[in-house]
């Protein structure tokens, strides 16, 4: 009996020995967790469908067409909420300069700041975003055409119907209380209709 006893000891300790060899030490890696100092997904947005379209009307946000009446509006898709903008549905013989623009961002007491959103095109006939960072902007609409607004590149989509990140855009070298990123959609009913759908607005933080 002690022996065997002994013999399945050796084998629980054998067998044991032989599984954690196997795990290799990436196993143990903890995944980065990122801190988002401003993170946006338009989840408190109240959503319209079909021609009921509702304007995102967050605090702080501007939502602005400069040069007819529609504005960003809110959807939701497999309970994904997101921003939209099409001048598909737009008057004929009218130009659409639609911005959306977040709240002052304070990115001073901050380091390695990183922006990044997803953007989907359907429909596509032309692409229609640009993105802007501005540091003077003074929050009203009569400001946008004063402020400066520097172009920012990103990763568009090449493809419909699929969601896509910006990639990692350093935001490292603005050292302002005042902050702004700025999303403007440019088209027309005889021009440029895509669909633009925005989503998850992010900046992380050190």
């Amino acid at each position: 009996m002690k022996i065997k006893f002994l013999k399945t000891m050796f084998l629980l300790v054998f067998t044991s020995s032989m599984l954690t060899s196997c795990v290799g030490d990436d196993d143990y890696v903890i995944p980065t967790v990122f801190d988002y100092y401003f993170n946006e997904g338009f989840t408190t947005s109240p959503i319209g469908s079909g021609s009921n379209e509702v304007a995102i009307a967050l605090e702080g946000w501007v939502n602005y067409n400069a040069t007819a009446t529609r504005l960003w509006h809110a959807r939701a898709f497999s309970n994904n909420n997101y921003a939209e903008f099409s001048s598909f549905y737009s008057a004929t013989g009218t130009n659409d300069a639609a911005w959306l623009i977040t709240p002052a961002i304070d990115l001073t007491t901050t380091s390695g700041e990183m922006l990044s959103f997803l953007t989907k095109t359907r429909f596509a006939n032309g692409y229609p975003l640009t993105a802007f960072i501005s540091t003077d902007y003074d929050g009203t609409t009569a400001g946008i055409a004063t402020a400066t607004w520097t172009p920012i590149s990103f990763t568009a989509p090449t493809t419909d119907d699929v969601f896509v990140s910006s990639g990692n855009i350093d935001l490292s070298g603005y050292n302002s209380d005042n902050v702004r990123i700025a999303f403007k959609y440019t088209g027309s009913r005889a021009g440029v209709t895509t669909t633009l759908q925005l989503d998850n607005i992010k900046i992380s933080k050190n």
